[in-house]
């Protein structure tokens, strides 16, 4: 399992920065209470940072004083880890001037032939600000996006033998009224990179993870899922799968690109034919209101994916560049992950023909028949359901 030598983050509640203290501690498999201690520790830290999120940054709308606020919080945790800055002049910043926003960009160095290619993983810090007197916190969109990225490249930065360098970025203005326009922060950088794009071989994208799926009662192996989709558009199915979490902290479930919208940063990516991974639980019934706080956020599945993600970019960080092929499908995939929930979703929807067409689709998958076009537009009608019975 590839993690990292840690060192305990402190944060400054009243200002947001980040102080470091020279204790370290190294997870050991064979030391299974103090892996359980750090990640205690990590989890009691991602919901610090989500409640100081809820508690200061109204909502983090872009070039709002929340917003400002909030791009000198993640600023100062890549200047604590040393992230080398990789965005305009020497900063960590890559300005969207239109807007008063900025994505924020750092890097960890690469080593070996590849050192000059680039992984880039991602998580938007924005949300939706303050609209008719009530603030939108966004706890889950994505604060917890953000804590688990920062976690992410705290296992990562002190490494010395990655074999590309990991970008570690932070993109502004993913939200409405900015979501596909120029001024989309990661639509902005994609299109005024601060590297040369042609170098860069995989982008991860984390965006609404912190929730638990469904009520109370589901089995722990289904509300701690999260989806993940874009690895049948390069061949990385089975690298998610080798390097999904130990325990059951979280499952992954792989989906098709094509059967859940393209509702985060990584469509950026793909729409110029990078290879992507996007990482989600989807929307719940709290998205894009004031109710989305950080009480409802799940921090053990969280610290959970932060460990799956650092051994993710450390495989594909020593491994050969994935070729995007923007009709790739995994039809066994998507229909284990449908049965696999729908099967526990399908009661909780009012409609009983949810319930026909994952029987259906769990038919197919132990048959081994095709799919027919029919069943194609299925699977999104399935996934759909499936999201709002567990929303």
């Amino acid at each position: 399992m590839c993690v990292a030598n840690r060192s305990e983050d402190l944060i400054g509640p009243a200002s947001g920065t980040f102080l470091s203290q020279p204790t370290r501690m190294l997870i050991t498999e064979s030391d299974q209470g103090e892996i359980m201690v750090d990640r205690s520790e990590r989890a009691d830290l991602m919901a610090e940072r989500v409640e100081y999120s809820h508690r200061r940054l109204t909502g983090r709308a872009p070039g709002t004083e929340g917003g400002l606020l909030a791009r000198e919080y993640v600023r100062a945790a890549f200047s604590d880890l040393a992230l080398e800055p990789l965005g305009d002049n020497g900063t960590y910043e890559h300005a969207i001037e239109a807007i008063g926003g900025a994505n924020l960009l750092g890097s960890i160095p690469g080593h070996g032939p590849n050192a000059d290619n680039y992984l880039l993983i991602g998580a938007h810090y924005d949300h939706l600000g303050e609209h008719f007197g009530d603030i939108h916190p966004g706890a889950d969109d994505n604060a917890s996006g953000v804590a688990v990225l920062l976690d992410v490249a705290h296992n990562l930065a002190e490494r010395d033998d990655l074999g590309r360098t990991v970008i570690i970025c932070s993109f502004d203005a993913e939200e409405p009224p900015y979501f596909y326009t120029d001024d989309m922060g990661s639509w902005h950088w994609v299109d005024r990179p601060t590297i040369d794009l042609t170098r860069l071989d995989a982008m991860v994208c984390v965006d609404l993870i912190g929730h638990l799926l469904g009520p109370a009662g589901l089995p722990d192996e289904v509300r701690r899922s999260v989806f993940v989709t874009g690895a049948e558009r390069s061949g990385l199915g089975t690298v998610v799968d080798g390097v999904t979490a130990q325990d059951d902290r979280l499952v992954t479930r792989r989906v098709d690109a094509g059967i859940v919208d393209s509702s985060s940063d990584h469509y950026a990516f793909e729409r110029v034919g990078i290879p992507f991974l996007f990482y989600t639980a989807r929307r719940d019934r709290h998205y894009h209101t004031p109710q989305d706080t950080p009480e409802k956020l799940d921090y053990t599945k969280m610290v959970g994916l932060a460990d799956h993600l650092t051994e993710l970019i450390c495989t594909l960080a020593d491994g050969p560049a994935p070729i995007y092929d923007a009709h790739g499908t995994d039809t066994e995939a998507n229909l284990r992950t449908l049965v696999e929930v729908g099967r526990h979703a399908g009661p909780l929807h009012s409609d009983g023909r949810v319930m026909m067409l994952i029987e259906k689709l769990e038919q197919k998958l132990e048959s081994g028949n095709p799919l027919t076009m029919s069943d194609r537009g299925g699977l999104k009608a399935a996934m759909i359901a499936i999201e709002n019975a567990l929303a």
